[in-house]
C-alpha cells in the first residue's frame, strides 16, 4: 500500500515541485538578504518572508497532489483519465526547471561573493616586516595604590615612543587594548597585520620596579627576545629602560635608527619621578574618557606640571584633556581656550619639536576658526610624526567637520592602518563617505564596529546616523533607544528623541522624552534648540518664541547649529509683531561676520544668512538683502555637502534659490532633496518664511503631501516595533 502511494506521489510530480519550491525559496531568501538592507527594509521583513515560504511549502505540495496541468489548463487529479495524463512530460520540464534553478543559484553565490568581497570594508591587514603589536602590561604588583594605572601608563608610553620610530608600523593602544584575550598570537598577528607582538610584565614593589618584556613572532610563536630590568623606581630608569626596549625592538625588525630616532631614545622628559607617576595616571584617567575621568586626568596634569614645570608632554596632555572636555561639552570654546592655549604655549616653549603639542595647536586654531593656522599646525605635528593614528585622526576630523570629506577619507585610512581596531576612527571614515552621500557605505562601517565591539557607542551613532540621513526615523528608532541607554545622562540624545517624536506626530511621547531631557539639561544649548523645534511642530510657536528669547538673552554658546533656530524663532516672530529691528540687532549680535561688503560664510551660519537676507528686504534693505542672498547662494553651491544636509544645512539652497526667485530652480533643488531621502526635522525648514515664494506651487505642495505620508508610513512602522526597555518611552 505504501509502495503504490509512493509510486502515486512520484506520477503526479510531487516530489518534483517539492525540490523546486525548495530551490526557488532559497534563491528568494538569498536574494532578500542582499536587497532587504539595500533597500532599508526592516529586519522583520526577512523573518516575514521565510513565513510565507514556510506556510507555502504544504499548499504547493497540496495544489501538485490535487491538480494536473493539462493542454486545456489546470485540471483537478481525479478528472484527468489516467491514459490522457501528461504528468510524464511536465515532469520533464520540471526537470529542467531544477537544473535551472541550480545553475542561477551557483551563479548567485559566485556573484554574491564578489560583491561583497568588493564593497565591505577590510577586515584583515596585510602584515608588514617592521610592524608590532605591544599588547597591554600585565599588573604583577602587590596591593599597591593606582598600581594597574601604573603598569598601563607604562605601556602607553612605551607604544607612543616606539610609534615615533620612523620605519615601525606600531598598533595603537585603542585597537591592542580591544583585542579577545582568548586570541592566539597567530590571529593578533594576522587580524592586526603585525610581524610581532611584544608582552610585558610590570611589578613594583617599594621604590623598585621590575619589567620582564618578550618579543614574539606572530608566524610561528617563536620568541625572538626576552628581557627582565630590575631598577629602582625612578623616572630616569624608567625612561632608560623604555629607550632600551625600543632599540632592541628596532633591531630585531631589522629598522634603521635615524639620528632624530636616536635623539628620541635618549631624550628624558622629566626626571621627576613623582611627576612621572601624576602624569601616567593622568594617561589611563584620560583614556577612559567619561566625563568625570576626564576632570580627574586635568587634575593629575596640573599635579605633574606643578612638580616638574619643564615638563612638556604634562602640558601639552593638559590641553589635549581640556579638548575632549570641550568636545563633549563640559566646557565650552571661551574655557577650552583658556586652558589649552597656555598649556599648549609652555610646551613649545619647553620643546619646539614636540608633536603632540603642535597636533593640540592645531586643535586649538580650529575650534576658534583660524583654519589656515590650523592647517599649518596640523601638517607640522605630522611631518614630526608621520605614524601618529592620533593626530592623523584628528586631522581626518578636521578635514572632514570643514566640508572636505575627500581629503579627509585617505588621512583617515592611514590613521587605521596603525589603530585598525579603532571604532572612533571606522566612525568618522564612514561619516565622511556619508557626506559624499555614500550612506550605504556608512552602514557597512556600522557594522564593522559592531562586529568589533557590540557595545560600542560609535556603532550604534554610525547606525543611527546612516538611517537618519536615509529618510528613516523607523530604522534609526531601536539605535536612538540603544544609545540612550548606553548613556542615561546624554540629556542631548534624550531632546533629539523628543524632536524625533514630535516629528512622528506623536507629542505625548515628545513630552515624556523632554521630561528626561530637562532633569539635567533644561538650560543647553542643544535641550532647548530641539525644544523650540518640537513646539514649533505642535503649532505652539508664542512658546517657542518664548524658549528662543530666553536661550539668546542666557548668551548661550551656539552647540549643533542652536543659534540658528533662535535667531530664526525671534525673526519669525518679528514678522508677526513687527519688531524687525529687535530682531536684525539679535543676529548682529550673534552673527557680525555675515554684515558688510564681504561677509564671511561657513556651515554654522549659512542658513542663517538666508534668514537674515528675508529680514533685511522686509526692513526695505534690498540691496543688501539681494547681495546677501547670491553671495550665500555662490558660497554655498560648490561647498554643499551632498549627503550631509540631514544634518548640517537642510534645505538652505532651497531657501536661497527662492528668495532670488529662481522658482524653477528651487523646486528642483527639493525634489532631490527628497529624492536623496531627507527628512530631518522637515516641517521647521518647510515651514520657513523662505519659501513663501513657492509654497503656492502644485508641485511645492505635492512634495509636502509626500513628506506627510512618509511621516505616517513611518509612524506606523515605529508604533509597530517590539519594546526596547527602559528607554522606550512609546507607552
Amino acid at each position: 500500500m505504501s509502495g503504490s502511494f509512493i509510486q502515486e506521489l512520484k506520477r503526479r510530480n510531487v516530489f518534483r515541485v517539492a525540490v523546486i519550491y525548495l530551490v526557488v525559496s532559497w534563491l528568494l531568501m538569498q536574494i532578500g538578504d542582499v536587497m532587504f538592507p539595500a533597500l532599508l527594509l526592516p529586519e522583520w521583513t526577512t523573518t516575514l518572508l521565510v513565513a510565507f515560504l514556510l506556510l507555502g511549502f504544504p499548499v504547493a505540495m497540496l495544489f501538485a497532489w490535487a491538480f494536473e496541468l493539462t493542454p486545456d489548463g489546470v485540471v483537478r487529479t481525479a478528472d484527468v483519465p489516467k491514459e490522457h495524463s501528461i504528468t510524464a512530460n511536465t515532469g520533464q520540464r520540471i526537470n529542467y526547471f531544477i537544473i535551472g534553478g541550480l545553475a542561477i543559484a551557483v551563479v548567485f553565490l559566485l556573484g554574491r561573493s564578489w560583491l561583497t568581497e568588493d564593497v565591505a570594508p577590510k577586515t584583515q591587514i596585510e602584515v608588514m616586516g617592521k610592524s608590532i603589536a605591544v599588547l597591554p602590561f600585565k599588573n604583577q604588583s602587590a596591593s599597591v595604590e593606582n598600581a594597574e594605572f601604573f603598569a598601563g601608563g607604562l605601556h602607553d608610553e612605551l607604544l607612543t615612543l616606539l610609534s615615533k620610530i620612523g620605519e615601525l608600523k606600531v598598533i595603537s593602544r585603542t585597537s591592542v587594548e580591544r583585542l579577545d584575550p582568548g586570541l592566539s598570537i597567530p590571529e593578533i598577528g594576522a587580524l592586526l597585520g603585525v610581524a610581532t607582538v611584544l608582552e610585558g610584565q610590570v611589578q613594583r614593589a617599594g621604590d623598585r620596579l621590575r619589567i620582564n618584556v618578550q618579543l614574539i613572532d606572530t608566524a610561528h610563536e617563536g620568541h625572538l627576545w626576552a628581557n627582565t630590568y630590575d631598577r629602582a623606581l625612578t623616572a630616569e630608569n624608567v625612561f632608560d629602560v623604555q629607550s632600551d626596549i625600543a632599540r632592541t625592538i628596532s633591531n630585531s625588525l631589522h629598522a634603521e635608527l635615524s639620528t632624530s630616532d636616536e635623539e628620541l631614545l635618549g631624550n628624558v622628559p622629566t626626571a621627576v619621578t613623582e611627576a612621572l607617576e601624576q602624569y601616567l595616571l593622568g594617561k589611563q584617567l584620560w583614556n577612559q574618557a567619561t566625563w568625570k575621568s576626564l576632570w580627574s586626568a586635568s587634575d593629575h596634569f596640573k599635579a605633574a606640571t606643578s612638580l616638574d614645570p619643564n615638563y612638556a608632554h604634562a602640558w601639552a596632555a593638559l590641553a589635549g584633556v581640556a579638548s575632549n572636555l570641550f568636545q563633549t561639552g563640559a566646557v565650552g570654546l571661551q574655557e577650552y581656550v583658556s586652558i589649552a592655549k597656555p598649556a599648549i604655549d609652555r610646551a613649545l616653549a619647553i620643546d619646539g619639536n614636540l608633536s603632540e603639542a603642535h597636533a593640540e595647536l592645531a586643535a586649538v586654531f580650529w575650534q576658534s576658526g583660524d583654519l589656515a593656522a590650523a592647517e599649518v599646525a596640523y601638517k607640522k605635528a605630522l611631518a614630526l610624526n608621520p605614524r601618529s593614528s592620533i593626530t592623523l585622526y584628528s586631522y581626518g576630523n578636521y578635514l572632514r567637520t570643514t566640508n572636505r570629506p575627500r581629503e579627509a577619507i585617505p588621512v583617515l585610512e592611514r590613521a587605521l592602518e596603525n589603530d585598525p581596531l579603532s571604532s572612533s576612527i571606522m566612525f568618522d571614515i564612514g561619516k565622511a563617505e556619508m557626506y559624499l552621500g555614500n550612506s550605504n557605505k556608512n552602514l557597512l562601517y556600522a557594522a564593522r564596529i559592531i562586529e568589533t565591539d557590540p557595545d560600542s557607542v560609535y556603532g550604534i551613532q554610525t547606525y543611527l546616523q546612516s538611517y537618519l540621513a536615509l529618510g528613516h526615523i523607523d530604522l534609526a528608532w531601536p539605535w536612538c533607544v540603544r544609545l540612550m541607554a548606553s548613556d542615561p545622562d546624554d540629556y542631548e540624545m534624550l531632546s533629539f528623541v523628543m524632536m524625533a517624536s514630535a516629528q512622528l506626530g506623536e507629542f505625548a511621547w515628545a513630552e515624556r522624552y523632554k521630561e528626561l531631557a530637562f532633569r539635567t539639561g533644561a538650560e543647553k544649548p542643544a535641550v532647548l534648540k530641539y525644544f523650540v523645534q518640537t513646539l514649533d511642530f505642535q503649532g505652539r510657536f508664542d512658546e517657542a518664541t518664548d524658549v528662543a528669547q530666553h536661550a539668546l538673552e542666557a548668551n548661550l554658546e551656539s552647540r549643533w547649529f542652536s543659534d540658528r533656530i533662535f535667531l530664526r524663532q525671534i525673526r519669525d516672530n518679528a514678522f508677526k509683531n513687527g519688531d524687525l529691528e529687535g530682531a536684525l540687532a539679535w543676529y548682529r549680535d550673534r552673527t557680525p561676520e555675515l554684515f558688510g561688503d564681504n561677509p564671511q560664510f561657513s556651515m554654522d551660519n549659512i542658513n542663517s544668512a538666508a534668514d537674515l537676507a528675508l529680514l533685511l528686504r522686509k526692513l526695505g534693505q534690498e540691496r543688501e538683502a539681494e547681495s546677501l542672498t547670491q553671495a550665500g547662494l555662490n558660497w554655498y553651491q560648490p561647498n554643499r555637502p551632498t549627503g550631509g544636509r540631514n544634518y548640517e544645512t537642510g534645505i538652505v539652497d532651497v531657501d536661497f534659490l527662492a528668495l532670488s526667485g529662481q522658482t524653477r530652480a528651487a523646486l528642483d533643488a527639493l525634489r532631490e532633496t527628497l529624492d536623496y531621502g531627507w527628512v530631518f526635522a522637515w516641517q521647521w525648514y518647510i515651514h520657513s518664511p523662505n519659501l513663501d515664494s513657492i509654497r503656492d506651487e502644485t508641485e511645492f505642495q505635492d512634495m509636502v503631501a509626500e513628506l506627510q505620508n512618509k511621516m505616517a508610513t513611518q509612524l506606523v512602522a515605529v508604533r509597530a516595533l517590539p519594546d526596547m526597555g527602559e528607554f522606550d518611552l512609546r507607552n
